[in-house]
């Protein structure tokens, strides 16, 4: 099983490529890494950003998306903007699992094997939503 690990932060979605190979975690590198909605108010750019993302999900195989979760309210609440790129991978028809930031801290803190070679410092957090799915799905 392929896991694509997404953490949307302001306009842009950062990836990251997970599978299990022999019971541990293996990132795949892929040339995506970021994927950025331009003109929100623009349907033709709204259109173009759900082709991207399933093609991007075709292309490398991808069989799920995990998601960072962006809070509804409060300080740390997510833009208009992001919870737009959140329901365009919903769109996207590949199963989507939405993940509360606090589970993803404490999987961070639990998870001993830490983030493998390779992985780009903004793409850690879509790593560990990736890797918090898998163990979920009884992957790992």
């Amino acid at each position: 099983m392929k896991v694509c690990g997404v953490e949307i932060s302001g306009s842009e979605a950062a990836f990251a490529v997970v599978t299990v190979n022999d019971g541990d975690l293996a990132f795949i590198a892929t040339g995506t890494k970021k994927l950025a909605l331009g003109d929100d108010k623009d349907a033709a750019g709204i259109k173009a950003c759900l082709q991207a993302i399933k093609s991007f999900a075709h292309e490398n195989n991808v069989d799920a998306f995990a998601i960072k979760a962006r809070a509804h309210k409060g300080d740390r609440r997510g833009g208009a903007i992001s919870f737009k790129i959140e329901t365009l991978f919903q769109l996207s028809d590949c199963p989507v699992l939405l993940i509360n930031p606090v589970a993803l801290s404490n999987f961070g803190k639990k998870n001993i094997a830490g983030i493998p070679g390779g992985v780009l410092k903004y793409q850690e957090d879509a790593f560990r939503c990736a890797a918090y799915y898998l163990q979920n799905a009884g992957e790992i």
